[in-house]
């Protein structure tokens, strides 16, 4: 071990420092391994934790008293790899924090040559500084050259701040967007380290507070946090392009859960269905009667795996679009009439906006408004009050509500409805994949599906509201512009 003065957090902090945000960022690339912002956040994260990374190798004397040979000159080994470290973290960090903020903005889909062009400037300083300062001797610059610091120091706060101004326009741009809230976690999951590391690390040095200059460290108790936040949040409403969802099961119990391909199962039930389908008409055309009550069993059960496998396709298939203008009003009025000719409850229709079309698939919204009637009359019975809603909160978001004066869902329900094959129902009609069903059609047209739910006795009922880009023309229109544009720069 050295005996160098350990100065800050015990060295095995920092290394489980560095293990902590290493994790953070392989989740963060995980989540969407092809997605560029992930890409270059992960990047980012990598080369900011290189400043712990290099306090770790220094102080815990791994490579204390040994030396290398490099281009003819001897170096110690601890000191040269401080350096480079050192160097690729003032040097490299912020290019590449800059590339981020492109790709967040999307600059690639605008302006695809000038964006290339960019990637290459902002790599410029860094053969300069590669030039000017060399990278085995970057280690003293704080040290021993406060101009050359000074230098650094305002590349990589200039860097920074055009970085988060590009980013916060985004946001402000975007903020009508649905995918504005996911957008804002993204950016504080990615601005709060480096906000936090560039005044601790510079902004401090070049104030001269050194009784301050391991203060930076302290970014460990940021990065714990938003490790927090960011598992938080994939069980919540998903983050950086992932989600997770929890299943309970019996792990104490005897019994031993098999995975199984779900295709292959839904492909042999229906080919194993066929064979007893066929069996059970031929043992009828034998005549035999004490065999009737068993063979209505088997032709039932037959009809029942038969719905199982058709909704299982329907639910597994691709959701091709096609976008069409609907008139909301005629459309809730084409669900009030199927409604009322099979149900003797009370439809109720509210319209906010009528002159405005809906833009949306025609057949795949039926489907899920009227999977999302039928539940709400088995949640009502014979009689309720059924409502479609249509609200326009702002110009670029539709709410689609279908709301019941039923029975309601119990709270603990709520978070498992949209799990694939579960249902509060006991019977044969019912297979848990309606709901999963909608999710998927109302994600393929850009929104989301929200429940609420009531089961007092003076207060019941359930609202299922969808949530649909109102804008989908004015984006239409912009990318076709944008294939245009490629088109002649090509």
């Amino acid at each position: 071990m050295s005996d160098m003065e350990v100065t800050g957090f015990p060295t095995e902090l920092l290394l489980l420092f560095t293990l902590l945000i290493w994790g953070l960022y392989f989740l963060i690339f995980y989540s969407s391994p092809k997605n560029k912002v992930n890409q270059w956040c992960c990047i980012c994260g990598f080369l900011l934790s290189i400043g712990v990374l290099k306090e770790y190798i220094y102080y815990s004397g791994i490579f204390y008293a040994k030396e290398v040979l490099l281009f003819g000159v001897c170096y110690p080994l601890d000191e040269l790899l401080n350096s480079i470290l050192t160097a690729m973290l003032y040097y490299v960090a912020m290019p590449c924090v800059m590339i981020f903020s492109f790709h967040f903005c999307h600059l690639e889909s605008y302006w695809p040559r000038i964006t290339r062009v960019l990637k290459f400037l902002v790599f410029l300083p860094v053969a300069c500084f590669g030039v000017v300062y060399p990278w085995s001797q970057t280690r003293e610059i704080p040290l021993t050259n406060p101009k050359a610091y000074t230098i650094v120091a305002s590349y990589n706060l200039i860097y920074g701040l055009f970085a988060t101004l590009f980013i916060i326009v985004t946001l402000f741009r975007e903020r009508k967007e649905i995918s504005f809230r996911q957008r804002r976690l993204v950016s504080i999951i990615a601005l709060l380290p480096l906000w936090y590391w560039l005044i601790t690390l510079f902004c401090f040095h070049l104030l001269k507070l050194h009784e301050l200059d391991k203060l930076w460290q302290g970014n460990a108790f940021i990065l714990l946090f938003l490790f927090i936040y960011y598992v938080r949040h994939l069980f919540k409403s998903g983050v950086w392009g992932m989600r997770l969802s929890r299943e309970y099961f019996d792990w104490a119990g005897e019994s031993t859960d098999i995975s199984v391909n779900e295709r292959y199962l839904i492909h042999m039930l229906k080919g194993e269905t066929a064979k007893i389908g066929w069996c059970s008409q031929y043992i009828r055309s034998l005549g035999i009667r004490e065999a009737e009550d068993e063979l209505t069993i088997i032709d039932h059960s037959i009809r029942h795996i038969e719905e199982f496998v058709r909704r299982s396709n329907s639910y597994s298939g691709k959701i091709a679009l096609q976008w069409t203008e609907i008139d909301v009003e005629h459309f809730f009025q084409e669900l009030k009439d199927e409604t009322t000719s099979r149900w003797g409850g009370e439809v109720r229709i509210d319209v906010d906006g009528a002159d405005e079309p809906l833009y949306c698939d025609y057949y795949y919204m039926k489907e899920v408004l009227l999977n999302l009637t039928d539940n709400a009359i088995d949640a009502m019975g014979e009689s309720g009050v059924l409502t479609f809603t249509c609200r326009r909160p702002r110009k670029n978001i539709v709410l689609i509500s279908v709301s019941d004066t039923g029975r309601g869902i119990p709270k603990e329900e709520i978070p498992r409805l949209f799990t694939l094959y579960y249902s509060s129902h006991h019977d044969a009609a019912h297979f848990g994949m309606g709901l999963p069903y909608c999710q998927k059609a109302v994600r393929a047209h850009g929104g989301y599906i929200q429940v609420e739910s009531f089961t007092d006795a003076d207060r019941h009922g359930t609202e299922f509201t969808i949530c649909l880009p109102g804008d989908h023309k004015r984006k239409k229109r912009k990318n076709v512009l944008k294939i245009k544009r490629k088109e002649r720069l090509r």
